[in-house]
């Protein structure tokens, strides 16, 4: 059983492998691209870090403990994600679960992939950085003890994160909320132990009782692993919700097939709870700077000259985010996620453009939400004239809808048809086309926030012709997008 088991992982790291060697084959320039953005990002992310312990009397000064803890949570979520998202929900294990493999088997494989991956990430991190920091003579507020320190709980964190994972999945709501509350402990007990002064030896003592602690609970969950994976693959398709008939929601001005294919992917989103996650982290982001104001005051001070554009600066970057978690990340993987169903759509007596015009009607949907959520709320407690709070709004439209273009060209032109991530984006697509983003929304943004500064009438009139530049570029992109999935081959 144990040569079975490392075959199979072996076979999954293998095909993951080939996978990525043939995209980076069949676009080396992204690769290219996507390797000097990456170095760029983390120069970038250093310098500030340099920069920021420079600042007498910062408003916020992170400590040791809330870095590592910071670093710790994302690889705990990127490994909650992964095993929800690529295991838990996927239907094609149902061939290994029907195999002489046991259910134990299959769990610690679908663990060590996730742990293998995640691994691959922090080597990789803190080789760049190895290499960056003596480079340019970077100078970083740390002690000796703090990588040794994040090792470790780099160590715990995917296991961490796949134990959450399949008790979060269960389908009976006692037990779930039980494992969730008592096992949800653990990353309480990191936040203290990060927190607390204690010896360096003596942290390592409490990282390894707490990884023996999530050691057992992975020896004890399989029996509950089988019953994550069937609430897992069902969630996707069962639903309380349900429609009278096509189209109820939207405008009967909108072509018939449009609507359907729009009313579809609406309506997935929902189902599989993607709509209600964005929408929830939409609502966070706007809570949170509601929070920064209690927090700062109307008027911070940074010891920069910038304090009067500092919540214009926030509510940009906040603007930024939200429309990258609701529309752009989802698009990437519109196209990918229909995998070998593809040809269904592909098949269908309608136009190219009306599939892919109804897919990103679907993706802005729920946008309204942004500016109503994030634009417009701070300017006006923070009683900024009605100009600028117009400004902030149409700020909003034009990263919507350039945004939103440039995640429903990508997924079309760079699809991901692996069914085991549902169709997710690799790595490389992702942060290219996040980079991109950010670029085209600092062009057309920048123009119109400098005449705004000069005149506020015109300076709104700019960036009214940046929002319909950008309806423009969503045009434009689209109808590019439909002749790229015109190219699409399906294989059967």
């Amino acid at each position: 059983m144990r040569g079975n088991l490392l075959e199979l992982f072996s076979y999954e790291i293998l095909k993951s492998y080939r996978s990525m060697k043939e995209r980076m084959h069949d676009h080396p320039i992204m690769t290219a691209w996507f390797i000097i953005l990456l170095i760029t990002g983390f120069w970038g992310a250093l310098y500030l870090i340099e920069y920021a312990s420079t600042i007498e009397n910062p408003l916020i000064t992170p400590s040791r403990g809330d870095i590592i803890f910071v670093l710790f949570f994302f690889i705990f979520v990127k490994s909650t994600v992964e095993m929800s998202d690529n295991t838990l929900r996927n239907k094609k294990l149902k061939h290994l679960f029907s195999s002489p493999i046991s259910i134990r088997g299959i769990l610690y494989v679908r663990f060590l992939k996730i742990f293998w991956y995640n691994m691959l990430l922090v080597a990789l991190s803190a080789s760049i950085v190895s290499l960056l920091v003596p480079l340019f003579d970077i100078s970083l507020p740390i002690d000796y003890f703090f990588f040794p320190h994040l090792y470790a709980l780099f160590l715990l964190a995917p296991l961490v994160g796949t134990n959450l994972a399949v008790i979060s999945h269960l389908k009976s709501i006692p037990k779930r909320l039980v494992g969730i509350a008592v096992y949800g402990q653990i990353i309480t007990l990191v936040w203290r132990i990060t927190h607390i002064n204690i010896l360096a030896t003596t942290f390592f003592i409490y990282v390894g009782i707490l990884t023996t602690l999530s050691l057992a609970v992975l020896f004890l969950i399989p029996p509950l692993f089988l019953e994550s994976w069937k609430k897992g693959v069902t969630t996707a398709t069962e639903s309380p919700l349900r429609l009278h008939q096509a189209g109820d929601f939207l405008p009967q001005r909108i072509p018939k097939a449009i609507r359907r294919v729009a009313e579809k992917e609406i309506l997935i989103r929902w189902r599989r709870r993607e709509a209600p996650a964005s929408i929830g982290i939409v609502v966070l982001i706007g809570v949170a700077l509601l929070y920064f104001l209690h927090l700062l005051g109307p008027k911070p001070d940074l010891d920069l000259g910038l304090g009067k554009y500092f919540y214009p600066i926030l509510i940009g970057m906040s603007l930024y985010l939200a429309v990258v978690l609701q529309t752009v990340i989802p698009s990437l993987s519109l196209f990918g996620r229909e995998g070998s169903r593809l040809w269904v759509l592909k098949t269908l007596p309608v136009k190219s453009t009306d599939i892919v015009w109804g897919k990103t009607i679907s993706m802005l949907f729920y946008t309204p939400l942004i500016p109503l959520a994030i634009a417009i709320p701070l300017p006006l407690i923070l009683g900024y004239p009605p100009l600028l709070v117009l400004f902030s709004f149409f700020v909003s439209v034009v990263m919507i809808f350039s945004f939103t273009g440039l995640g429903v060209w990508a997924g079309s032109r760079f699809p991901n048809f692996n069914e085991e991530v549902d169709g997710a984006p690799d790595v490389m697509t992702m942060y290219t086309i996040l980079i991109a983003c950010l670029i085209v929304g600092a062009v057309l943004t920048a123009y119109p926030m400098f005449v705004f500064q000069i005149d506020r009438i015109v300076g709104v009139l700019t960036i009214i012709f940046s929002a319909d530049v950008s309806a423009l570029i969503l045009h434009l992109l689209v109808d590019n997008s439909a002749k790229s999935y015109e190219s699409i081959e399906v294989d059967m």
